[in-house]
């Protein structure tokens, strides 16, 4: 769910329009478009695919919409823009017109009434509101008109860009690369992966995993070698080491372990611990190491609490009933570019639960649409991933993750901020 920018003053319909682009980072096809609104303040923005035409249940499509843009309590109204795929060219057959009556009635009971609303063609938009010929000519205005106006040119001026859409992005930010520093990476992971699989919830080798990725992340955007590579991809083929993982980026390292050890999901066995073929002993290292000592009973408890409401993407509530600290977003968008060079290293399965961290993340931005490419994509490197499955279910039917809808949590970042979409 986009978030509220730096103020433009907006006018004319073209300047609402051009608006949209830049919020999500690209041009909507065949989709809804909600803005919240504060008195005249334009707030948060949520996308959602278009409903199939055939036998959708658009009442249900509308209440959801609604619901999800009513998380935001300062909103009380709110515009409306449908982007179909065909001009509306007869006066008498308003594209996706069922849809819009809906929506007005969601919108409304949820106490956000739709102050205008547009239809966008493929060519050109017009007014739900006005079907004047006098005042809005058909098949109403070009759509070039919301490129050149005054709202898109002072986007373009405050360094905001219009990419292509984001099953295209993710393509190009997570293609194939170097096969030579590949090759380096199948070799150096070859005697790897397996013991990572059967040794990886061990207390000190989860610790030494989390140490890695801690390293990984401090050294950015230096690279990691390929030993390193190897060593990072190997570590995320258990599920479990997965998941401690993606509460350590999103967290700390320390938080993870804790939480891990507080639901029993630490083996206390022993034996050799893998590291990187490259890991030496240094400040550097010794700064990422993680361990429990020292550490109270009483914060590992409360680690334990915080586990799975993360990878859930929960608003953590401590046991005072205070709301804690979300996502480390800074953590967060430097664990992102890591994470899409790994999955540039690599066409194997391993690929897989790299790019669903990748899905996880943007699931937890409120980036409906970029989680559910990449969730697509992680299912392509290895069909039927789970953690990737469920949570493309949980996008199929509306669910936003919690820390995205609360202002308190909500990543605030670029203002090319996508959506909340994904509504099938």
């Amino acid at each position: 769910m986009g978030q509220q920018i730096d103020k433009i003053r907006v006018s004319a319909g073209e300047d609402l329009l051009a608006f949209i682009p830049h919020m999500v980072g690209y041009w909507p096809e065949r989709s809804v478009v909600c803005i919240g609104m504060s008195g005249k303040r334009l707030r948060a923005t949520l996308r959602l695919d278009l409903p199939s035409e055939h036998g959708a249940n658009i009442a249900h499509f509308a209440a959801v919409a609604a619901a999800q843009l009513a998380s935001d309590t300062e909103a009380d109204g709110c515009l409306l823009a449908i982007f179909g795929e065909e001009d509306w060219s007869v006066p008498q057959e308003s594209p996706q017109g069922g849809l819009y009556a809906e929506l007005c009635v969601a919108f409304a009971e949820c106490g956000l009434p739709v102050r205008d609303a547009w239809f966008v063609g493929l060519n050109h938009w017009r007014s739900f509101a006005c079907q004047d010929p006098q005042c809005c000519p058909w098949p109403g205005k070009d759509n070039s008109s919301i490129r050149e106006s005054f709202v898109n040119a002072e986007f373009i001026f405050r360094g905001s860009m219009v990419r292509n859409c984001p099953k295209e992005q993710i393509q190009e930010l997570t293609a194939f690369g170097d096969p030579v520093f590949a090759d380096a990476v199948m070799a150096a992971g070859a005697d790897l992966r397996e013991p990572l699989v059967r040794f990886g919830l061990a207390k000190q080798q989860l610790s030494a995993t989390l140490e890695a990725w801690e390293l990984s992340l401090t050294c950015w955007p230096i690279p990691p070698e390929p030993d390193m590579v190897a060593y990072l991809l190997g570590s995320l083929a258990e599920a479990t080491v997965r998941d401690a993982v993606m509460v350590a980026l999103a967290s700390t390292g320390q938080n993870s372990l804790a939480g891990a050890t507080a639901l029993d999901l630490v083996q206390n066995r022993t034996g050799v611990v893998r590291r990187p073929a490259s890991w030496r002993a240094g400040k550097q290292y010794t700064n990422c190491a993680i361990s429990l000592e020292g550490v109270s009973e009483k914060s590992i408890l409360q680690a334990g609490h915080d586990f799975g409401h993360i990878l859930v993407g929960e608003v953590v509530v401590d046991s005072f009933g205070a709301q804690r600290p979300g996502p480390n977003w800074a953590r967060l968008d430097i664990a992102e570019h890591l994470l899409q060079f790994l999955a540039r290293c690599t066409e194997s399965p391993d690929k897989a639960p790299v790019l669903c961290i990748l899905g996880w993340i943007q699931w937890c931005k409120g980036r409906g649409t970029w989680a559910g490419n990449y969730f697509q994509a992680c299912q392509e490197h290895q069909p039927g991933y789970r953690l990737a499955s469920l949570l493309d279910e949980l996008l199929a039917v509306g669910y936003i993750a919690e820390c995205a809808k609360n202002q308190g949590t909500a990543w605030h970042g670029c203002a090319g901020n996508d959506d909340s979409g994904g509504e099938s």
